[in-house]
């Protein structure tokens, strides 16, 4: 699947810490999504983990020793300002680009060592931003190209039809090239297409970019329902109200680097942490 080739590429905007932070997590407390307050950090091993990630293109370094958590069935949002290394994350995480320092293991794996190609198989779906459709192929070819692992039909069918439930629009376009959509419904299929892996990490950026507020708050809805589901999530995202409703925990990115981490409820909350960390 094509994968957007522009996003965070290092030229990062600053912002002064208010008075009395750190870098270290905030207080605990409990979490929307998992049900308890130890934000991963404690107890079971994590699907995703990442430790000391350094990342970046070519000669220009955009992750900075980054450490982060991730357990299973968690809904964590990687909040920050633009050019904070929020798409190179997940990019890294998905292979496109290899850390120059640091581990990122997802289930044990050591995920710099594995080719990009072979890292769907593994469980792991990332929805770039951006959509990246394929435009004139139809809603079903979409769909049936995030299945491309998946040999047997009655399987992929099986799939189709469960995305195609939580998605009705995408089933009265079916032969509808995806490039006619609306971008709300491009934004559909593709989750949609991420799902027909059915993934036990799903990865989106920046899901509601250029989307009315109606049709935020409906793609929103169905990604509650994707992880009630079971699956995990991982949501770059600059809408923040949606992001810190939706995720249980954050992280906060700025400079490439994690300085805030903690229950959403806790950052929503928090103008001065807005303020400072988000620009809002």
């Amino acid at each position: 699947m094509p994968v957007a080739e522009v996003g965070d590429q290092g030229m990062e905007g600053r912002a002064d810490r208010p008075a009395g932070t750190t870098g270290s997590s905030l207080a605990p407390g409990r979490e929307r999504g998992t049900g308890d307050g130890d934000g991963g950090a404690r107890g079971s091993a994590p699907l995703l983990s990442a430790s000391g990630l350094c990342s970046g293109y070519g000669r220009v370094t955009v992750l900075r020793g980054v450490d982060l958590a991730v357990r299973a069935g968690e809904f964590v949002a990687v909040i920050g300002a633009n050019g904070a290394g929020k798409t190179t994350l997940l990019r890294t995480i998905s292979g496109i680009l290899r850390p120059s320092a640091g581990r990122v293991v997802f289930e044990g794996r050591d995920l710099a060592r594995i080719p990009a190609h072979r890292i769907p198989a593994l469980g792991i779906a990332h929805v770039p931003e951006g959509r990246q459709v394929f435009p004139q192929l139809s809603v079903r070819e979409n769909l049936l190209l995030g299945a491309y692992l998946r040999r047997d039909r009655a399987h992929r069918e099986a799939r189709m039809a469960f995305v195609l439930d939580l998605f009705p629009r995408l089933h009265e376009r079916l032969g509808q090239a995806g490039g006619t959509l609306s971008g709300g419904e491009q934004q559909m299929l593709a989750v949609g297409r991420a799902l027909m892996l059915e993934p036990r990490l799903l990865m989106l950026d920046e899901p509601s970019q250029g989307l009315a507020p109606r049709v935020v708050g409906e793609l929103y809805g169905k990604l509650g329902e994707i992880h009630a589901l079971g699956t995990t999530i991982v949501l770059i995202e600059q809408n923040l109200t949606a992001a810190l409703r939706h995720a249980g925990r954050a992280y906060v990115l700025e400079h490439g680097r994690v300085v805030l981490e903690g229950p959403t409820a806790e950052l929503e909350g928090n103008d001065e942490i807005r303020r400072a960390y988000l620009g809002v």
